[in-house]
């Protein structure tokens, strides 16, 4: 349980580091965390756990210290977090699905998925829900029609090509670290009963 915890204060801590940093949009470590969870636990409420806490305690700070001057009272939850919380989940459950051994076409398989589903979820849900002030009044962001739905998903696609280059370049940086780490255990332990 011990090696537990510190596995998930590991991967909230990289994601919260990974969306703080200086990146291109969407260049996060979260779709990897949620998928590395998946192989690492087995408990369904343990996989959901460090993605979503490390996205909670970004936006906490993305959203009331760097972006504070925006609104008017503390920011616990964004108006949005359920279309970008809810892939996440779906992501990290997926993941329990495809990465049942660790093999690149697992990961990379994997990792595409998460980008697609995110992708598709977060951007239906700016379509739905996104507006923009325009002379103080809220006015959406898209028409509620196929034409808007097209548009939105349209103009993320940028978005969309950095999230797919981030959730492949983390997912195998940190499958092959903990695949190394994994190694170099079953190593120092075949040197221990050696001598």
């Amino acid at each position: 349980m011990k090696k537990n915890i510190i596995l998930i204060i590991a991967l909230v801590a990289i994601g919260v580091i990974g969306r703080l940093i200086p990146h291109p949009p969407n260049f996060t470590p979260i779709i990897a965390i949620a998928l590395l969870a998946s192989h690492l636990f087995k408990n369904k409420w343990i996989i959901i756990l460090p993605s979503l806490m490390a996205m909670w305690i970004s936006d906490l700070i993305i959203n009331n210290y760097l972006y504070g001057g925006y609104h008017d009272s503390l920011v616990i939850f964004s108006p949005s977090f359920l279309w970008v919380y809810a892939p996440i989940i779906c992501i990290a459950l997926l993941g329990t699905v495809l990465i049942k051994k660790v093999k690149i076409s697992n990961i990379a398989l994997s990792s595409i998925s998460g980008s697609l589903i995110f992708f598709l979820v977060s951007n239906f849900g700016v379509w739905i829900s996104g507006t923009i002030s325009i002379d103080g009044v809220l006015t959406p962001m898209f028409s509620k029609s196929l034409s808007g739905l097209i548009a939105c998903y349209t103009v993320a696609l940028p978005y969309f090509g950095n999230q797919l280059v981030g959730d492949l370049l983390y997912s195998a940086t940190l499958f092959s670290s903990y695949s190394f780490a994994l190694s170099k255990k079953a190593m120092l332990k075949k040197v221990n009963n050696f001598i």
